[in-house]
């Protein structure tokens, strides 16, 4: 069965966007990847057998011109308290499930079969997701930015986390750090 892998962008003071969810070119090392980077790129699109977001991150999406170009060519699952109306044509499957992140994950994780379950986004999403303890895995790319405001990822736990480091893979704009999730204690 398929790991979670919880796979964010986050600036040096540990926002995932900006004062109004703005991007604040948290992505621009993936938009414009570095030797250093295309690596770690290639590696989540092909071990990525599943997505797991929140309505906003797919609402994003949606506003930056759709999801034809993505790499994904995998199932998509949208958490939302109600599902939108079918959009004819799409060629990324979209799966809107509204009842609740565990409900995702479980699903998300038979489609996946033998690869990862990557949640993409957004904070909400990752904090639930955390919380409920179904994340094996936490890939932080850390972008060396200070935003001093914006969408906080690691807000609202009253335990300490404890990870393991598998991997720290540092490029010219941003630094890929991969964790093992151990746990609160």
């Amino acid at each position: 069965m398929a790991d979670v892998l919880l796979d964010m962008a986050v600036s040096l003071d540990g926002y995932v966007a900006g004062p109004g969810g703005a991007d604040a070119g948290l992505y621009d090392w993936y938009l414009n990847p570095s030797d250093a980077s295309r690596p770690v790129i290639e590696d989540l699109v092909a071990t990525t057998g599943a997505i797991v977001m929140g309505r906003g991150a797919f609402a994003t999406g949606e506003e930056a011109g759709g999801w034809e170009d993505t790499p994904y060519a995998v199932p998509h699952f949208v958490i939302t308290h109600q599902a939108p109306p079918p959009v004819p044509g799409r060629t990324v499957e979209f799966i809107f499930v509204t009842n609740g992140v565990a409900a995702a994950i479980a699903s998300a994780k038979k489609a996946a079969t033998d690869r990862y379950v990557t949640i993409g986004g957004g904070a909400d999403i990752a904090r639930q997701c955390l919380a409920a303890r179904l994340v094996d895995e936490l890939q932080l790319h850390v972008v060396p930015l200070i935003l001093g405001n914006g969408i906080r990822l690691f807000e609202g736990f009253d335990q300490t986390w404890h990870l393991t480091k598998t991997r720290a893979i540092d490029g010219p704009n941003v630094t890929h750090l991969r964790y093992r999730v151990d746990g609160p204690r």
